[in-house]
């Protein structure tokens, strides 16, 4: 297969079309239309096509310097690439607070850069540094590589900070997609380890529970989340692309139940939500991931002590974040987001506070949501080329 145009080939579904509006649907016709997406193609030529994240996106303001530094990974030893950001003036002794970015694509796709728009109005706007980590990707590094990489990422910036400029007791965390999912599975574990660094984390489009799907990667029956089943066939991020990604990600073999549901894996199912930093979690309306991050939202509420703030982007598909041209959720987002930083950097965001502009919420994870069709949940298992 190629990207090759095919008449006809992933038109957008009618009923997306009054909900996303006119822009979203020209983007959507103009570029995804008589394409083959991810789940269609090997990842070879899904890397070499990326077709989606930076569609309808802007290149943001002029900054200071960028430079790239390689840090050691284990397990399997190697080594990524961060990407630092800095202010137009960066005082040779100055310490600044830092924003560690960790990229989306599914575990699999994307990279370094992805996010720079986004990137570039945080330090211009907050006379901040970002660094963007480089991770290894799957298949080739599976879960846990990608995890653990952004681990010692972590960890690395925090016990380097002369080398970055930045004050190590400042410490910001987030990502869109995978990157809010692997930004949701540091805080915890900083937490689990004593480190109290992390001032603010910035969960966006996040995976949360990799359980919404069977040990074959079909919609559960029993799932509690609505937005699998009403958006399976959701523009920009379907059930088919996600079960692509997820089958790229986990282990080849024995995928388990209890395994989806580890707390390592899906950070909803954690046994412990307090003493987390502030959290804002944001989330698209017209997505599969919708009800995931809503009810990790809440159960930070429920369950936690701490800051969080449930953000629902309305009439948006999964990547709006970078979607400037298309909407003005990705606008709003972005204030949101760097006002919430803004404040988080300066102490501002303290005790148990909950905020959000969600009317009606999802159940929490074991809970049983509207029954599955057993036409939506065998809806076929994802046909994808080799490496």
């Amino acid at each position: 297969m190629s990207f090759a145009q095919e008449v006809g080939l992933n038109s957008l579904s009618p009923k997306y079309i009054e909900i996303l509006g006119p822009k979203y649907v020209e983007l959507y016709n103009q570029n995804i239309v008589g394409k083959f997406l991810a789940h269609q193609v090997s990842m070879k030529e899904n890397r070499q096509n990326p077709v989606i994240a930076g569609l309808g996106g802007e290149p943001g303001p002029a900054i200071g310097r960028i430079w790239d530094t390689k840090i050691p990974v284990k397990e399997p030893e190697g080594e990524i690439t961060l990407r630092v950001y800095e202010p137009k003036e960066l005082g040779e002794k100055e310490e600044k607070p830092v924003y560690i970015n960790f990229h989306g694509g599914g575990w699999c796709i994307g990279g370094i850069g992805d996010d720079e728009p986004f990137i570039r109005h945080v330090v211009d706007r907050l006379g901040v540094i970002v660094i963007d980590v480089g991770y290894r990707l799957a298949p080739e590094f599976r879960f846990p590589v990608p995890l653990e990489d952004c681990w010692t990422a972590f960890e690395y910036i925090r016990t380097h900070a002369s080398q970055f400029r930045i004050n190590p007791s400042q410490i910001a965390v987030g990502g869109f997609s995978a990157g809010g999912h692997i930004s949701a599975i540091l805080s915890h574990r900083a937490r689990d380890k004593g480190i109290q660094a992390i001032v603010f984390a910035l969960i966006v489009i996040p995976v949360t529970d990799a359980n919404a799907l069977d040990e074959e990667l079909f919609i559960r029956r029993d799932s509690p989340y609505k937005s699998w089943t009403e958006h399976h066939d959701g523009p920009f991020l379907s059930y088919h692309r996600m079960s692509y990604f997820y089958r790229y990600f986990l282990p080849a073999s024995g995928i388990t139940s209890s395994f989806l549901a580890s707390p390592l894996l899906s950070p909803i199912h954690q046994t412990n939500f307090k003493s987390l930093p502030p959290t804002l979690v944001a989330v698209a309306e017209v997505d599969v991931l919708r009800d995931e991050g809503l009810a990790y939202a809440r159960k930070m509420r429920e369950e936690g002590d701490g800051w969080v703030q449930c953000w629902l982007a309305r009439n948006v598909p999964h990547p709006f974040p970078h979607q400037y041209k298309a909407t003005e959720r990705a606008v709003e987002f972005r204030e949101l987001a760097i006002k919430r930083l803004a404040e988080a950097f300066k102490g501002e965001l303290k005790g148990k506070h909950w905020e959000t502009n969600v009317d009606v919420e999802p159940k929490i994870a074991g809970t049983k949501a509207e029954t599955v069709t057993q036409e939506t949940a065998a809806a076929g298992k994802v046909g994808y080329g080799g490496n």
